[in-house]
């Protein structure tokens, strides 16, 4: 990580590294360019390099849903780069030193798809060159973006609450080792970390460098931004050093609401109104009535940020049923979520895909779910629902150890157990000794679940058997290859939500 602010709560460390010139950084200013540019201040690398590419992760993981919208920031003014990330639909935010003046706007753009194999022509390029406020001391600026970005990327979610120190976090930044390979691509990447001390700014561990200021340093837990990364001690030449630092959202918010209280109600603009033919059904109690056949229904549409659309839908029991959102992404990302009849979360589908679709085999019970815009996107939407009698019980894919569907890195994923006595085996690889957590979430009233964990030589390492609607594990495994076993206890069927974080 390098050090890239004006912002200096630990005064008596920063201020023997301070250099007094338009690029303040811990240590000496960056001297390796990137294709011409130059970065302004020095965040360091902690240890080896831990961070990954943001495309090793599947489309549904929370972590890169919640990276969408984060950018690229170019800054022609002073031939440099930063990062910032959408906090409404035309307002992003980055770090002051980045923009210390309203003249360092001028040309700024933002690229939201700057990923690894992503030709320049597809990083979708905004215009984010309007000044709209910044603040030295807490070194945050906030700048306007033409074509309202966020409703096609989504913008993240702020949490004010003050966290506590061993608060597991990551950081979600443009960059790459240019130190080890000069003149790398420095496309969209995550690394891991913790807060390690809590004081007037979060220090935390997690690998950044210079080009990582104004990166979100989101919550683990959450997915909400809890920090605005922008500063590092101790690079040693080479970009590795001690710690850095994040200026906490505690401290941000309530500064911008004092002087722009309008910019987190979405957007700057006033959300639409209009609604489509099933409305209303923004609530349980009024959700839309679905045949309970095969049907298809158009002309739907989320017309605001907080707009969700309720259905329910009551097929023949046994029969299989498959409900796909038809939509197109880059005009806005929307969610499904199934609930039950209280509002509880059964599944979530989400992805990065055009489509969002889900299956179940009915029970005779009425099924809910829900459409949403992901982070208050805005979309027309047409549903197709396929029902089809249930005849005999075909063996699903993954039903053996060997034809375990196999998991790439820290993945969520929606399956279902679909007849009696179905099972679902999973597999994944260590790559060195780690703790690995492997979740099963649904709902226990519809159909008790439960998990094993399985060594490459097929035995039993862990379980869990409980009588909740989670399932968990969590073991310290070597380097190796692994599976997880989902079964229903006495043959059960249900629906589930798999995660595994390593």
């Amino acid at each position: 990580m390098k050090i890239t602010s004006a912002y200096q709560p630990k005064s008596v460390l920063l201020l023997l590294t301070l250099v007094s010139s338009l690029f303040i950084s811990c240590g000496k200013q960056d001297e390796t360019p990137m294709n011409g540019n130059e970065f302004f201040d020095s965040q360091i690398i902690i240890g080896d390099v831990d961070w990954r590419e943001i495309t090793s992760l599947t489309s549904t993981s929370a972590i890169r849903k919640a990276s969408s919208p984060v950018a690229d920031i170019e800054l022609p003014v002073v031939r440099s780069r930063c990062t910032g990330f959408l906090i409404s639909e035309d307002i992003l935010m980055t770090n002051e030193h980045c923009i210390p003046t309203a003249d360092h706007a001028e040309g700024v753009k933002a690229s939201f798809r700057h990923l690894k194999g992503m030709a320049e022509s597809s990083w979708e390029t905004f215009d984010c060159s309007t000044f709209v406020l910044n603040n030295k001391e807490l070194d945050f600026a906030l700048l306007k973006c033409a074509g309202k970005p966020g409703r096609k990327f989504g913008f993240v979610k702020l949490d004010s609450t003050a966290k506590r120190n061993g608060t597991s976090i990551y950081i979600v930044q443009q960059n790459c080792d240019y130190y080890s390979a000069r003149g790398c691509d420095w496309t969209k990447k995550y690394s891991k970390g913790k807060i390690t001390e809590v004081a007037d700014e979060y220090t935390h561990n997690a690998d950044t460098l210079g080009g990582s200021s104004g990166s979100p340093m989101f919550d683990a837990r959450t997915h909400k931004v809890v920090g605005l990364h922008h500063a590092g001690y101790g690079n040693n030449g080479m970009g590795r050093g001690f710690e850095n630092y994040a200026v906490p959202m505690s401290k941000i918010v309530p500064a911008i609401k004092s002087r722009l209280p309008g910019v987190f109600g979405g957007g700057s603009s006033t959300p639409g109104t209009s609604t489509d033919r099933t409305e209303p059904n923004n609530s349980l109690s009024k959700a839309y009535k679905l045949s309970g056949k095969s049907q298809s229904v158009k002309g739907l549409k989320i017309s605001s940020s907080s707009d969700k659309d309720y259905f329910s839908l009551k097929a023949v029991t046994g029969s299989k049923v498959s409900v796909k959102t038809k939509f197109t992404h880059s005009a806005g990302d929307l969610d499904v979520y199934q609930v039950d009849a209280s509002g509880k979360v059964m599944n979530k589908v989400e992805s990065s895909n055009n489509d969002e679709e889900f299956s179940f085999t009915a029970n005779g019970k009425t099924a809910y779910f829900v459409v949403f815009g992901y982070k208050g996107a805005r979309n027309t939407y047409s549903l197709e629902v396929v029902v089809k009698k249930s005849t005999a019980s075909a063996p699903t894919s993954n039903n053996t150890i060997s034809k375990a569907t196999y998991l790439r890195g820290d993945q969520d994923f929606s399956e279902s157990l679909d007849y009696k006595n179905d099972v679902d085996y999973f597999k994944f690889v260590v790559s060195r000794t780690a703790t690995v957590k492997v979740n099963v979430s649904f709902n226990h009233s519809q159909g008790d679940l439960d998990i094993l964990l399985i060594n490459s030589s097929r035995k039993i390492i862990a379980s869990s058997k409980s009588s909740k609607s989670l399932e968990s594990i969590s073991k310290t495994l070597a380097k190796g290859t692994y599976y997880v076993k989902v079964y229903g206890y006495k043959g059960v069927t249900n629906n589930y939500q798999l995660k595994l974080d390593k």
